[in-house]
């Protein structure tokens, strides 16, 4: 009988890991999550994934209204923003989750699992080739009189590369920088997808954006080239984490991991992103290695600077 109970226990635990419900909010964009979730449903035909995506700026006030009223509602978070999840940490609100996945560097699991790095994305230059004759080759290249009225980046309040991409070139170059770009004529669009799609009509010449979306364009068929300056892609963090509150903590641990499969590797490298386990392949014409800039999100007072020179409103 002894036995019998085990193996009834172990049976009982299984099907209740592979049912339920679990319920993510990201910032990631929409198809890309959509093909991770099928892909896991299919090794967990019972689990129902329910998806909240919207900007981060947009995720994360979701996320402070449902704590402030007591009914948070997300099992996994994942978009554009380590800073919000550093300060969930220093609550208490994450679950560490151990990083146990063979070969997975552990560089990309700070506090020992707090949360994780799945893939890596940068924010580079895109180019439209029909405007643009000479590319740069650093960020400040984005200065030649060449580009005036023709640049363009999403809204850091909104898009989190977008905030990672005010803070760290902010940090680098000081806010002249982006003073000197609205004299240019930069324009803010709300987000990456809105603002590729408008670079691959023709409707801006160059581009501050994510690296993913500009090669999904350019499998469409878009006119476009991107660059890695050569002073530093800006590695943007967006990693996934699992909330203390999270009703549903093994199958969002089930979730994690699976993204750190070979299956969801693939599916990272075959959307445009980098993985992050070694051995899994590169998305189609990339290059091997990236100068990367680690990114660094704006703070309140810098987003604040941004939002009074390009007359954002929060």
């Amino acid at each position: 009988m002894g036995a019998q109970r085990l193996l009834g226990a172990l049976l009982f635990l299984g099907l209740s890991l592979a049912q339920g419900t679990l319920t993510l909010y990201t910032s990631e964009v929409l198809a890309d999550v959509n093909a991770l979730v099928e892909a896991f449903r299919r090794e967990k035909p019972g689990v129902e994934v329910k998806v909240f995506r919207s900007g981060t700026g947009e995720v994360v006030a979701k996320v402070r209204a449902e704590l402030q009223a007591g009914n948070p509602q997300a099992d996994l978070l994942w978009f554009a923003n380590e800073d919000f999840l550093k300060e969930l940490a220093s609550k208490g609100l994450l679950r560490r989750i151990p990083p146990t996945v063979p070969g997975y560097p552990v560089q990309y699991a700070p506090g020992g699992g707090l949360y994780h790095e799945v893939r890596l994305l940068y924010n580079v230059i895109g180019l439209n080739r029909q405007r643009i004759a000479r590319p740069p080759a650093l960020w400040q290249d984005l200065l030649r009189p060449e580009y005036r009225g023709l640049l363009a980046m999403p809204d850091p309040n909104f898009s989190g590369a977008a905030l990672a991409t005010v803070g760290t070139l902010g940090g680098r170059f000081g806010m002249e920088f982006f003073a000197r770009l609205k004299e240019s004529g930069l324009k803010v669009e709300q987000s990456n997808p809105v603002l590729q799609q408008k670079l691959a009509r023709g409707e801006y010449g160059v581009a501050i954006t994510t690296d993913f979306g500009l090669r999904q364009e350019i499998a469409k068929g878009a006119p476009l080239e991107m660059v890695y300056p050569r002073d530093g892609a800006i590695l943007v963090p967006t990693p996934v984490a699992v909330p203390a509150w999270s009703k549903s903590p093994e199958l969002a641990s089930r979730f994690l991991r699976f993204l750190l499969s070979p299956e969801a590797q693939a599916i990272f490298a075959e959307r445009g992103y980098y993985p992050v386990m070694p051995g899994a392949p590169r998305p189609k014409g990339a290059p091997e290695r990236v100068v990367a800039l680690q990114g660094h999100f704006a703070d309140a007072a810098t987003l604040e600077r941004f939002n009074a020179l390009f007359g954002l409103r929060r």
